[in-house]
């Protein structure tokens, strides 16, 4: 990826990575590579400002989200070779070939000290006890850096050490083009950097031309249109609100018809696709300490102090790409009346729990393997659990809680939080029979007895939430403020008090600025 003001970042779609910056860029930035001011001894400063005093310290400073199962450092059974291990990899046959003072690199190596990649290789090499591929991959980052340099190594690879795998119609080559014959190029010139050195890799064979990762024939090539390649084909929207489907027929020609959205799509880009992606997405929440509202917005209202299945989906056929998961709440008796003692997602094999006032924490079985699709982040003052292609808690650690999911889960949850069919009217309302489908009742709990009904249709203090030129008036056009609005009358109901309001304020302000929203400061008019 090279940007328009110079900055490069470049990924061997391994373990590889780097960030070219120009110079002007010293002092300018920081994070795990430093702040580019020509001093190494500086480079383990925090956010803050301060040095860290060792390197597990400074890496997790940086961290911007947390992967249940996975650690800052190893926690148990943890392998650390030792150098008399180490030294079985020092040889021409693994790690050696790097720092050998007549090998493929000694050109390379007045301008690039070996010793670092020497030592990375040595330390992967010995924890993954001999695997020639990482070996390889370690060489190959010192190669890429040589050669960035515009450095000519000597070949390195044989058919028994490192032998590169190339993709059909494609050959290996030491000192390769950096800007290779692609189908793109045929059509009109790339924004390619000619001059660039060598690099190398798998390259099309005589006769082919690259189309996306492939070499292809040139009767084969796809279509140029708009600024934009497209492989033969393959079918794409040509206009940003998605009015124009058009396909790539070959030869050039690009075939285009009228198109459109369905009802409960929308127009949009995700992962880098612009097409019709459904609109609706189910919202439940946990609007205070004796309030919800379900996916299909139908308001709930019982003082239960059990724990409870929010909501919860099963795995359907093979087939079925649906992420199974469960989020179940614990409630307890607080001296205000029922309060969340803690949010429990179960999903990938790990239960997550989001604590009352607390961090997160993975309880049950711990995961060895980190898990990409479940991340835990701090946005602000909230906590949010994501699960890839599943369900988004958001919590704010005291009595405000929205779980989100994708319109694939229609008709497929259970509990507190209904089916999330599009009709209100079949989710219970009863606390008997939300509490005998939904909840765990022990000796200590109770699923009633339900709130008292407010006998007043004035607002009082939560009026604010809807006032047109309120604080949250720029909140109204993403989240309808009635809800919000009839769950803190009740809340004030059922204990008229400064901190439930700041509760039911504070739980619109996440609701709006999770959909999107702004609001204006509000908590020093309302003594929040």
């Amino acid at each position: 990826i090279k940007t328009d003001f110079e900055v490069i970042v470049t990924f061997d779609w391994y373990s590889y990575a780097r960030v070219i910056l120009p110079d002007t860029y010293s002092r300018a930035v920081c994070g795990l590579c430093g702040n580019a001011d020509g001093d190494p001894q500086n480079d383990f400063a925090l956010p803050n400002g301060q040095q860290a005093t060792e390197e597990m310290q400074f890496g997790d400073s940086w961290k911007v989200a947390d992967v249940p199962g996975c650690w800052a450092g190893c926690t148990e059974d943890c392998k650390v070779c030792t150098e008399a291990e180490k030294r079985a990899y020092r040889g021409d046959k693994h790690c050696g070939l790097l720092v050998k003072k007549q090998g493929p690199f000694a050109a390379c190596h007045a301008v690039i000290d070996p010793a670092p990649y020497f030592e990375n290789c040595l330390f992967d090499t010995c924890l993954y006890e001999g695997h020639q591929e990482t070996v390889c991959h370690s060489i190959s980052a010192y190669v890429t850096a040589c050669q960035r340099k515009g450095i000519r190594i000597r070949q390195w690879r044989t058919a028994a050490f490192c032998s590169p795998i190339c993709l059909p119609n494609q050959h290996y080559e030491l000192c390769g083009p950096a800007c290779p014959a692609t189908c793109w190029g045929q059509a009109e010139p790339e924004e390619c950097e000619q001059n660039a050195p060598c690099t190398e890799g798998c390259f099309c064979d005589d006769g082919f031309l690259l189309s996306g990762d492939r070499c292809v024939p040139l009767a084969q090539c796809g279509c140029l249109h708009e600024g934009r390649y497209y492989k033969i084909g393959e079918e794409f929207f040509a206009c940003p609100r998605c009015s124009e489907r058009c396909a790539c027929k070959g030869a050039g020609a690009v075939d285009c018809k009228p198109a459109g959205c369905a009802a409960g799509e929308m127009c949009m880009v995700q992962d880098g696709v612009q097409g019709c992606y459904p609109q609706e997405c189910g919202r439940c929440q946990v609007l205070g300490a004796v309030s919800y509202s379900t996916f299909d917005g139908r308001l709930l209202h019982f003082a239960g102090t059990c724990t409870y299945t929010l909501a919860a989906a099963e795995a359907g056929s093979p087939e079925d790409a649906l992420v199974p998961f469960a989020v179940e709440m614990e409630k307890e008796k607080g001296k205000e009346g029922p309060v969340i003692r803690r949010l429990l997602v179960a999903v990938q094999g790990v239960t997550i729990g989001l604590a009352r006032g607390g961090r997160w924490e993975v309880t049950g079985e711990r995961c060895t393997l980190a898990l990409p699709a479940v991340t835990v982040s701090q946005e602000g003052t909230y906590r949010v659990l994501l699960v890839q292609g599943g369900p988004k808690l958001l919590y704010d650690g005291d009595a405000y809680a929205l779980l989100t999911l994708p319109a694939a889960y229609r008709h497929r949850t259970t509990g507190l939080c209904g089916d999330f069919s599009g009709d209100a009217g079949n989710d219970l309302i009863d606390p008997d029979e939300l509490g005998a489908a939904s909840g765990t009742l022990t000796d200590t709990c109770t699923h009633g007895p339900q709130p008292p009904v407010c006998p007043s249709a004035n607002p009082g203090p939560c009026g604010v939430l809807s006032e047109a030129t309120g604080p949250f008036a720029g909140c109204h056009g993403v989240v309808a403020p009635q809800e919000h609005v009839a769950a803190c009358m009740l809340e004030q109901c059922v204990r008229p008090d400064a901190a439930a309001l700041c509760r039911s304020l504070q739980a619109y302000a996440a609701a709006c600025q999770a959909a999107g929203g702004q609001f204006q400061e509000w908590r020093t008019a309302a003594k929040c």
